[in-house]
């Protein structure tokens, strides 16, 4: 075995070690940020007002920048989320770790342009929500999502996202 050969698998090795680490360290982070945390629901028995069911959504938009509010996020147990059809989320445990392993949601640098409607017409419990990711590498990305989250609850309980490139 080569000299190059030998010093590429031991730094492919290190690179695996170190994402390793960074995976583990995440969890613990992930596990004691769980702790003690609840969802961003409001303190009183529903209905709740648009202004809080738009709160819910506003708190999943924010813990796709910002991972340590993957555990403030409202999802009902059973929610699900779909990405141009394509199921991405099973239940409120899986979605938010997932938020807080940010391991997809990495590359999003920043939210632009977030246009957000409770209840568009015809949509009862719906919350439409439209806007751009910009990714730490400058591509851009348009994304519409419907959340259903019922007024007698607050809780997200289905996300559907259609996204394109821009």
């Amino acid at each position: 075995m080569s000299l190059i050969s030998r010093s590429l698998g031991m730094a492919g090795r290190a690179a695996v070690v170190a994402v390793g680490a960074s995976v583990a360290s995440a969890v613990l982070v992930g596990i004691d940020q769980r702790r003690g945390t609840a969802p961003a629901i409001p303190d009183h028995p529903g209905p709740y007002s648009p202004e809080e069911r738009e709160a819910a959504v506003r708190t999943y938009l924010t813990a796709l920048t910002l991972p340590a509010a993957a555990f403030r996020v409202p999802f009902a147990e059973d929610c699900v989320r779909r990405e141009n059809g394509l199921r991405t989320g099973f239940g409120a445990t899986h979605l938010r770790w997932d938020l807080h392993l940010h391991l997809q949601y990495s590359t999003i640098r920043e939210l632009r342009d977030i246009q957000i409607t409770v209840d568009p017409p015809g949509r009862e419990g719906i919350v439409h929500a439209e806007f751009t990711i910009v990714t730490v590498v400058g591509l851009t990305a348009r994304v519409r999502e419907d959340f259903t989250v019922p007024a007698e609850d607050c809780l997200i309980h289905a996300i559907e996202a259609r996204i394109s490139l821009s």
